[in-house]
C-alpha cells in the first residue's frame, strides 16, 4: 500500500524590527535591563553550543545541546553617559543565574555561558555583549527532543484513527479561497477511498474548519464547499455517495491557537468523522 507523508505542521522562524518588538516580543526567563528593548527575538528547535571548565586544565569543552531555543537581541535606547559596562552586564546575568541556583560554566571576553534548571527541565544560556554595552545578545536553551512534525497518512491509519478516536484531522490543499482541489490532493483522496473500501460498513462525515481570519459567514460558506468537494472526489473514486455526508464549521471549532500562524493553519482542516 502506497504511503504518503504529509508536512502537518511547518516551522516557523519568528523575527521582528524595532518597530514592532513592543507589540510582539517579550523578555525570556530573564527581564531586560533598564533602557534596553528588544530589536530581534527568533525562537525555533534547534542548537547551543555551550562551553564549560575542563577538569584539571585551563582548556575548555564544547557540548552542544538541542531544545526549545530563544535568542533575544536587545540594543540600549537611553542616554549615552548612562550605557552599563560589561562588567555590570555580566554581573547582573550571572546574579539572576544564581537566583535560579544555576552555574556559570564560562566566562571569557564577551561571552558568559551557563546552566539552570527551572520546573524541572534543564536550561542552557549564552550571553555577548557587543558594542561597548549598545548591543547584548541572549540565547537560551530548554533541552528537549523534536516532536515529530511529519505524521504518515495512508489507508491503514486512517482507519485506525478512526476506530480509536472516531475522526481524523486531514490538512488537504486547495485553491487560496476556493473550493478547488489542488492536484496533489489526489494522493489522500485515493487513500481515503482505500480505508473505506476495505471497511463496506463504515460510514463517515466530512466536516470543514478554517482559521479565524475573514468573514465568519464566508468561512463557513468556503468550509463547506471544501468538505462538499472532497466528498464529490471519495464519490468519483467508486464510493457510494449513501456512506457519506458533509457539513462545514468555518471558524467555529479552533483545535489550536488562531493568534499564531502555526495554529491557524492547524485550524485548517478536513476532518473525516466516523458515523455510528
Amino acid at each position: 500500500m502506497k504511503r504518503l507523508l504529509v508536512l502537518i505542521l511547518p516551522l516557523f522562524l519568528c523575527f521582528a524590527v524595532s518597530a514592532q518588538a513592543e507589540e510582539k516580543f517579550k523578555d525570556y526567563i530573564f527581564k531586560g535591563l533598564p533602557n534596553y528593548e528588544i530589536n530581534l527575538q527568533d525562537r525555533n528547535f534547534n542548537q547551543l553550543e555551550i562551553k564549560s571548565p575542563k577538569p584539571e586544565s585551563e582548556d575548555f569543552d564544547t557540548t552542544i545541546y538541542e531544545g526549545n531555543f530563544v535568542q533575544t537581541n536587545y540594543s540600549f535606547n537611553g542616554p549615552e553617559e548612562r550605557v552599563p559596562s560589561q562588567l555590570q552586564i555580566f554581573r547582573n546575568y550571572q546574579n539572576a543565574v544564581k537566583k535560579l541556583e544555576g552555574e556559570i560554566l564560562y566566562e571569557e571576553g564577551n561571552e558568559l555561558h551557563a546552566s539552570f534548571k527551572r520546573n524541572d527541565k534543564q536550561y542552557y544560556m549564552t550571553l555577548a555583549v557587543y558594542n561597548s554595552g549598545q548591543l547584548i545578545e541572549v540565547k537560551i536553551l530548554e533541552v528537549d527532543e523534536m516532536e515529530d512534525e511529519l505524521e504518515i497518512i495512508d489507508a491503514d491509519t486512517i482507519i485506525h484513527k478512526l476506530e480509536k478516536e472516531g475522526h481524523i484531522a486531514l490538512y488537504i490543499n486547495f485553491d487560496t479561497g476556493k473550493a478547488t482541489l489542488k492536484p496533489d490532493a489526489a494522493e489522500i483522496i485515493d487513500e481515503i477511498a482505500t480505508a473505506l473500501k476495505s471497511k463496506p460498513d463504515l460510514k463517515v462525515k466530512l466536516e470543514g474548519h478554517t482559521d479565524n481570519v475573514g468573514n465568519a459567514a464566508a468561512n463557513k460558506k468556503l468550509s463547506n464547499e471544501r468538505a462538499n468537494a472532497v466528498l464529490n472526489a471519495i464519490v468519483t473514486k467508486g464510493i457510494n455517495k449513501s456512506r457519506l455526508s458533509a457539513e462545514g464549521f468555518g471558524l467555529e471549532k479552533p483545535i489550536a491557537d488562531n493568534n499564531t500562524e502555526e495554529g491557524r493553519a492547524k485550524n485548517r482542516r478536513v476532518e473525516l468523522v466516523k458515523v455510528n
